[in-house]
């Protein structure tokens, strides 16, 4: 999308996050006899990650399109420069919107879904990670 150098989207992002948590622990996700506890999590794990897998390349299709959109207008080739419009992207931007947000409540349930699996096998809690936050200053104002 960019040129930046900035290294690409991750297009299956909800497999990506649920491998990477339950690497994070120590786990793969396995097979489990029908009708377990583990056996559900897995299946709402595998299907939740699909989702978010499609979401997220629906995201990028549609972000790409509104790249495209803008890209010409910067170039002076936009079909609107002579003509009146109810809007550059209409509704891409609201689809966009929507699919970012879906995007995100998935990859929470994902995060939800492998901690309880992880937690379910009895796997020990990853260790702390730092945090990106700023440290809080001592003394005055």
């Amino acid at each position: 999308m960019s040129g930046t150098g900035e290294p690409g989207p991750v297009e299956a992002l909800g497999s990506k996050t649920a491998r990477d948590a339950l690497t994070a622990r120590g786990l793969t996700l396995a097979s489990h006899p029908p009708g377990t506890a583990l056996a559900t999590l897995a299946g709402l794990i595998r299907e939740t990650a699909a989702n978010v897998d499609e979401v997220q390349q629906k995201l990028l299709q549609r972000a790409d399109m509104a790249i495209s959109q803008l890209q010409s207008v910067t170039r002076g080739r936009d079909r609107y420069r002579h003509a009146s419009t109810d809007g550059l992207l209409q509704s891409l931007g609201t689809e966009i919107d929507t699919l970012v947000a879906r995007r995100g409540e998935g990859i929470q349930l994902l995060r939800m879904l492998t901690t309880s699996y992880a937690d379910l096998r009895g796997a020990p809690a990853p260790a702390p990670r730092p945090s990106r936050l700023p440290a809080p200053r001592r003394g005055g104002p």
